[in-house]
């Protein structure tokens, strides 16, 4: 990912387009927008970004299925929803369409750069090398240059992410796994096992 990364946002509502545009190029991130579905496939086409921001109440297609198709063709995009729709029903469909994360609106521009900044964070950081360890199934411990003892939870999730290509998974799946509620709050019990599992992988040697 460039140190810049390109930003699309596909929202109809001109004023809020213009606005985040605004906000997020003085934050040093490149931005485009479109009002809608198609102007989103026909720069696609001819750009390469790592993020988009996705409207649902598109006027020529439903956002969700738009994510779906994004998510299949583009595997590695961050996808963030910023809409209205704000049930929780909404919001598991959000996710299972391919959203990383799920802003409601109204919301401010700074919300949404906040996510942004989370997941620029999260990509600049260096790789885990597990070939250097061991990780201990039935007994949930990692044996490295230390041996270091794993909470259910993060056996869980490391067993998922060893499964996973390139050591990725999408978020809802994990969240889901710890049979949490796919919505903020369920994400915010996610990050916190994660960075409980990352600091014991570098407890036990990784690098």
């Amino acid at each position: 990912m460039d140190s810049n990364p390109n930003v699309l946002i596909v929202e109809d509502h001109d004023k809020l387009r213009e606005m985040l545009i605004h906000h997020l190029g003085e934050h040093g991130y490149q931005v485009s927008g479109v009002p809608d579905a198609q102007g989103a496939q026909d720069l696609l086409v001819r750009s390469s970004f790592d993020a988009i921001v996705l409207d649902l109440n598109l006027p020529d297609e439903n956002g969700l299925s738009l994510a779906r198709r994004l998510r299949q063709a583009y595997p590695a995009i961050y996808i963030v929803m910023m809409t209205a729709r704000n049930s929780a029903t909404d919001r598991v469909a959000g996710y299972q369409s391919g959203a990383d994360v799920y802003i409601t609106k109204p919301s401010s521009g700074e919300e949404l750069l906040g996510a942004l900044n989370s997941w620029r964070r999260r990509n600049q950081q260096d790789p885990i090398d597990l070939a250097q360890i061991q990780f201990e199934l039935q007994s949930r411990t990692l044996v490295g240059t230390q041996t270091v003892s794993l909470g259910s939870a993060e056996t869980l999730l490391l067993q998922a992410l060893c499964l996973a290509p390139h050591f990725r998974a999408e978020y809802f799946r994990l969240i889901e796994l710890l049979d949490q509620a796919v919505d903020a709050k369920g994400k915010a019990s996610l990050e916190v096992h994660i960075t409980r599992l990352r600091k014991k992988l570098m407890q036990a040697g990784c690098t």
